[in-house]
């Protein structure tokens, strides 16, 4: 069971700016919010964790960042009609794996309707004995359930990182208005003269 700091959060109150009417009233159309929210490109993660009988389970999402670095959070929107969203909130553990730019076929996997998304896909279980893909990942995080938020048709889940792996030789698969995209990798040379100290947007 997920324990007080990973119960539902929720403002209290009407949303701001609310005018006395429904928000999804006064919201754009389905279609309109597809083509906005798809213009914006993302990375692609598989997330994973094990279900009441500890088999492995996992979904494709494009709605992953990172929140904080102290406390260390990362943050997914999860479909709250998702069979894996009962699976992460049960076991209140769970792996995100950062895909590979060669790794489109373990999002057309995992986000499709097989049984069994493991068969045939490499992977080890790591922590608590979350599973973690073994190809086909440039990064690969452990989160603890940390808080969740109802947001709409989507529960956002905040990750509390504690543990992790990132290969810096590998590019990530993008994803941009319906179809996966290419990454323009660095060279090494670029990625020896990058520093490491650069801040992140959500920085500056």
């Amino acid at each position: 069971m997920a324990s007080a700091a990973a119960t539902s959060s929720a403002a209290s109150g009407p949303p701001v700016g609310a005018r006395g009417q429904d928000p999804a009233a006064r919201g754009v159309g389905a279609d309109h919010f597809r083509a906005l929210a798809g213009s914006l490109p993302t990375g692609v993660c598989v997330l994973t964790t094990l279900d009441a009988a500890g088999r492995p389970v996992g979904m494709t999402s494009g709605a992953v960042c990172g929140l904080s670095r102290v406390p260390p959070l990362l943050l997914a929107c999860l479909d709250t009609t998702s069979r894996t969203l009962g699976a992460l909130l049960q076991r209140a553990t769970f792996g995100v794996n950062i895909l590979a730019a060669d790794a489109a076929w373990l999002s057309d996997r995992f986000a499709g309707d097989a049984p069994d998304r493991f068969a045939g896909v490499p992977w080890t279980p790591g922590p608590h004995g979350i599973p973690i893909l073994t190809e086909g990942v440039v990064a690969h995080a452990i989160c603890e359930v940390y808080r969740t938020v109802h947001a709409g048709d989507h529960l956002i889940v905040l990750g509390l990182i504690t543990d992790g792996e990132h290969h810096p030789d590998a590019d990530p698969l993008l994803y941009h208005r319906h179809h996966y995209s290419g990454f323009q990798p660095h060279s090494s040379a670029e990625r020896s003269r990058t520093p490491r100290d650069t801040p992140h947007p959500a920085t500056i």
